[in-house]
């Protein structure tokens, strides 16, 4: 007969063995990490408990994921835009380029410069708030829309393309999505969230699928004024429908305000006394550091070049090149160009699988929100890197038997069915990730400068690699998949070595995996998570077994 022992005792073996060897050699007592992912399931356990979903403020936040789903749709709809004019003959008629080369290449990146330049501004949302640097990225967006649609020339359209760039970058809400959602479902918010990225996307695909026999400039003018539809909509409802953040409100020195935002959103009740608004309030206040690096200057980022922030600097910019140079750029803006290297050339032939693979990715992203709280952030870029390492050997292996044999048209629906391959890797395993991890990795202090930060590395990639699509699409056709394996390969083994873990761990929380002195972050995070995950498995076992567990 199994001996039976108590769960206390198990939860103690497996949280001190795993991490008290680093945590002793970096000379900071275990318990307090310990207590600090106490603290974390105490808060999520009473955010379970104070808050149901079918509630009025259930409906309230059902209302905010609205407004930002819309937000994060208008936000992604560019790439469907370009994707499917870019299959437009009208338009390069207009304008007198092709679907590829080195002018459609500055065109795209454009919009990556201004993200680059817009970018520095989201540290004003430590000033004026999160949602006022939503609300001026969304009025951008919309002008910038009209720009383009009334472009008379290249040196319009260009204009166009770098304010919409700007605007967009302020458009990011991941941060105040993680801010405003409750705890115990703060993973799978941000994960629908991200999803939304790819509605506006299908929508417009599917709109410009109907004007395909449509002879007219009107049939690319279009899809740009349609542009501006989203980030209208979030200009017009942003202030009545979606709060401030409560932690912004606590740096401004607003308690009261917080309260009553944490009782109206997070409690069923809406009792500002209820407890978990003081359990909240208190974790806001201790994420609010001053000791290690401190509030710095709007202006001034040097803090995230100093000792106690250099890795997560590291970690934020090899992320953002990661997010953008693992070759989902070729089938989100290069489709057109990247299909005729494998004889697909007929417009609706190319929309039609501009739609399919846009709804893919829109699913399984989805799924991916769901099963990010069930597996680890490490597991699932590891899954994900490997996936379309492999699905973009076969694309090229196919694309190559394409070129070698004639009339092998299956050859080129089976390459067509690798790249559907590498949209359910990418989407399930990654994408949920891009508007969660970055935000982890920032303490409450670096927060609003460390996403604009992160924003700007994204567009220093972007602007490289758009620019690198179009250009080494004409001169290497197919063969520009073997450069993603080669790079995402690199990645693969980078991102075992620098990316930490951060499941599980509260969003300050993992301020003590990059503030303990002398470890290593990553071997850090991965012992602190194992203890978790035991602990874990342990209350579940516990819960099962009446108070005790088999050992």
């Amino acid at each position: 007969m199994a001996r039976r022992q108590p769960v206390a005792h198990v939860e103690q073996h497996n949280v001190y063995q795993d991490v008290n060897s680093d945590a002793a050699k970096a000379g900071v007592a275990v318990e307090e990490v310990v207590a600090a992912r106490i603290t974390e399931d105490h808060l999520v356990t009473k955010s379970r408990e104070a808050l149901k979903l079918r509630s009025r403020a259930g409906f309230r936040l059902c209302l905010i994921m609205l407004v930002m789903a819309v937000n994060q749709a208008g936000y992604g709809i560019d790439w469907g835009v370009i994707s499917s004019i870019n299959s437009n003959k009208h338009w390069h008629d207009y304008f007198g380029f092709e679907n590829k080369g080195s002018t459609l290449g500055v065109i795209n990146a454009l919009m990556t410069i201004g993200n680059f330049c817009g970018a520095p501004f989201l540290c004003l949302a430590d000033k004026i708030g999160r949602r006022s640097v939503n609300f001026a990225g969304c009025f951008l967006t919309v002008a910038a829309a009209a720009i383009q649609a009334a472009s008379p020339n290249v040196a319009c359209l260009m204009a166009g393309r770098f304010i919409l760039g700007f605007g967009t970058a302020l458009c990011t809400s991941s941060q105040y999505i993680a801010e405003v959602a409750p705890p115990h479902i703060r993973g799978h918010i941000v994960g629908i969230f991200g999803a939304f990225f790819q509605v506006g996307s299908l929508a417009i695909i599917g709109i410009m699928m109907g004007f395909t026999h449509w002879e007219s400039n009107w049939s690319w003018r279009v899809a740009f004024l349609i542009q501006a539809a989203f980030p209208a909509f979030v200009c017009c409802t942003i202030y009545f429908l979606c709060p401030e953040s409560p932690r912004y409100m606590v740096m401004k020195g607003q308690r009261e305000k917080a309260r009553h935002m944490i009782s109206r959103y997070f409690t069923s009740s809406e009792d500002v006394n209820h407890p978990f608004v003081d359990v909240m309030m208190s974790q806001i206040d201790e994420s609010i550091e001053t000791s290690v690096v401190g509030f710095r200057a709007t202006w001034d980022f040097r803090v995230f070049f100093t000792k106690a922030a250099a890795f997560r600097t590291c970690i934020l910019a090899l992320y953002s090149v990661f997010q953008q140079w693992n070759g989902g750029g070729i089938i989100g803006m290069y489709l057109d160009p990247a299909l005729e290297t494998i004889g697909i050339t007929k417009k609706l032939d190319v929309l039609g699988i501009n739609l399919g693979l846009t709804a893919t990715y829109f699913v399984f992203t989805l799924f991916g929100a769901y099963i990010i709280e069930y597996f680890r952030r490490r597991t699932l870029i590891f899954a994900g890197l490997i996936a379309i390492i492999i699905a973009q050997i076969a694309v090229t292996i196919t694309s190559w038997q394409v070129e070698q044999q004639e009339n092998a048209r299956y050859l080129s629906y089976l390459t067509v069915l690798w790249i559907y391959g590498f949209q359910v890797c990418s989407a399930s395993f990654i994408a949920t990730m891009h508007n969660l991890y970055p935000v982890e990795l920032l303490s409450l202090a670096l927060r609003a400068k460390g996403m604009a930060m992160y924003t700007m590395f994204q567009g220093a990639a972007g602007v490289v690699h758009n620019y690198g699509i179009s250009v080494g699409i004409q001169k290497l056709g197919y063969k520009i998949w073997a450069v993603y394996i080669v790079y995402n390969f690199c990645q693969l083994i980078i991102a075992y070595f620098v990316f930490p873990e951060t499941c599980k761990l509260n969003l300050e929380e993992i301020d003590h995996i990059f503030e303990t002195k002398g470890a290593n972050p990553v071997k850090l995070s991965v012992k602190v998570a194992d203890a978790k995950w035991g602990s874990l498995k342990a209350e579940k076992l516990r819960a099962r077994n009446g108070g005790v567990v088999e050992v």
